[in-house]
């Protein structure tokens, strides 16, 4: 949400104050309109289908088993869908954790759903990419402006120093923030392909130990809340 509102902020902001002179400064300004207007575009059309949809991601989590033979296109969907949009929750973690409770290889699991929402990710990472005239120019109007550009720089310092390492760690736990260093990544000009390996790697180590927590804790878990499996 955070990423959304701050891009629609930003062209508000612009469009007030107009296009700036010259031919050359003019240019980047519209193309970086393009992509976040991409990335907004899809953000808000994937956080209406999990709005539209969201009873049926509750039931595909609270019956799972009956999902089994979809398991891997369910991991991959509902995880580029919670790794694309910050607007509306998507389940991607519990759907995760249900589905590695029954397979029998949850590796599988974690790997599918780590590509899925590294997939999905790219949506921060356009918004950086095109708000980069925004984010590296000096912000001495506005708080909010003032405030992202201060966490910027902060995680901008870490992209300098050891750029994959930071996607990737940052990818591998659970990150509220994630599309903030997404964002970064595109602004700082990190190849698209390297931005997305990095990302997968840590997204695939976060689904794996998410699905093997699944798989050795599932019983317990259903138990608890009085599901039968049988």
């Amino acid at each position: 949400m955070t990423s959304a509102a701050l891009a629609c902020i930003l062209i508000a902001q612009d469009m007030s104050e107009g296009i700036a002179p010259g031919e050359e400064a003019a240019r980047p300004r519209r193309g970086g309109w393009r992509l976040i207007l991409l990335s907004a575009l899809l953000i808000i059309a994937i956080g209406i289908l999990a709005v539209v949809f969201r009873e049926d991601l509750k039931s595909i989590v609270d019956n799972i088993e009956r999902y089994e033979k979809y398991t891997y296109i369910i991991a991959f969907v509902v995880n580029f869908m919670a790794g694309a949009t910050v607007i509306v929750y998507v389940p991607g973690v519990p759907t995760v954790f249900a589905l590695g409770g029954i397979v029998q290889f949850p590796f599988a699991v974690g790997i599918v759903a780590g590509l899925g929402e590294a997939l999905g990710g790219f949506t921060g990472y356009l918004l950086g990419r095109g708000g980069e005239s925004y984010l590296k120019e000096p912000q001495t109007n506005g708080r909010i402006q003032r405030a992202f550009q201060k966490i910027y720089s902060r995680i901008d310092g870490w992209m300098g120093k050891r750029g994959y390492v930071t996607v990737f760690l940052a990818s591998a736990v659970f990150n509220p923030f994630y599309m903030l260093f997404g964002a970064t990544a595109g602004a700082t000009r990190m190849a698209p392909w390297k931005y997305y390996l990095a990302s997968a790697a840590g997204k695939i180590v976060k689904g794996t130990y998410v699905a093997y927590l699944g798989h050795w804790g599932m019983g317990y878990v259903l138990e608890w809340l009085h599901i039968s499996t049988t």
